[in-house]
């Protein structure tokens, strides 16, 4: 059996990056990313979403919106409880809509955000039929017998769309409240994302009207940007955002 994916975290300081992972990922979507923020001296945690990171597809369709967007606010009292006073949270995919939803609550603790190829305004997307083919794949490792991966199959595709649904209720919403975020917020978009519509990246950069925006292209990468060809200058760019943020003294 295959070793299932951890949680990321390491402290370092008392400035924090909680970083959210993908849809149907884990936090192996973030964790060069995370690498290379721990190397700068933040505190960075990178937790899994309910029943994502598991060798069951059908435990993500268990799992709920609400729940989590709990297990980021968990996330973020977690941090708090380790003496981290100010954090930034960042997200790709759906994991950036959960970082928006976040930012737009306004806790004082969170200085800023960003989204890396995430949705938040609706557009064309292969989001089923690659859950799906992520799926197929999963059962086919086990060596699962076809009748049962079919009947698997069938059940995650009949869930899927009210859940599917639900994140983009969730994107609305928080898009909807853009344009009140005052904190900082950082954008990156792969130019060859193939699994959402890259130009809603720049309806993202429109709404956020009152603050200060570092918006990223880059036109080779694909959708999961955090482990694409152009990671390092990916990483280059976040970890120069985090660095020029209003951090307290005193961390």
């Amino acid at each position: 059996m295959e070793n299932l994916p951890k949680p990321f975290y390491s402290k370092k300081s008392q400035r924090g990056v909680l970083l959210l992972h993908a849809y149907s990922g884990s936090a192996n979507d973030v964790r060069m990313l995370a690498r290379s923020l721990e190397k700068a001296n933040y505190t960075v945690y990178a937790p899994i979403l309910s029943g994502h990171g598991t060798l069951e597809p059908l435990d993500i369709l268990d799992a709920s919106v609400e729940q989590w967007r709990q297990d980021v606010r968990n996330s973020v009292a977690y941090l708090k409880n380790e003496g981290i006073t100010q954090l930034a949270v960042f997200g790709l995919s759906m994991g950036g809509i959960l970082a928006m939803d976040l930012l737009t609550e306004a806790d004082p603790a969170i200085v800023a955000g960003g989204v890396f190829c995430s949705p938040l305004f609706p557009g064309s997307n292969r989001v089923t039929e690659s859950f799906l083919r992520y799926s197929e794949g999963v059962y086919r490792k086990q060596g699962l017998a076809q009748s049962v991966a079919k009947e698997r199959l069938d059940e995650l595709a009949a869930r899927q769309p009210e859940q599917l649904q639900a994140i983009e209720n969730l994107a609305a919403k928080a898009a909807q409240k853009l344009p009140n975020v005052t904190q900082p917020v950082y954008i990156a978009q792969g130019g060859a994302d193939q699994m959402i519509d890259p130009t809603t990246a720049y309806r993202t950069l429109q709404a956020l009207s009152q603050t200060d925006v570092s918006f990223h292209w880059f036109a080779k990468s694909g959708h999961v940007i955090t482990v694409a060809a152009e990671h390092q200058q990916f990483e280059a760019t976040v970890g120069q955002f985090i660095e020029n943020l209003t951090w307290n003294e005193e961390n």
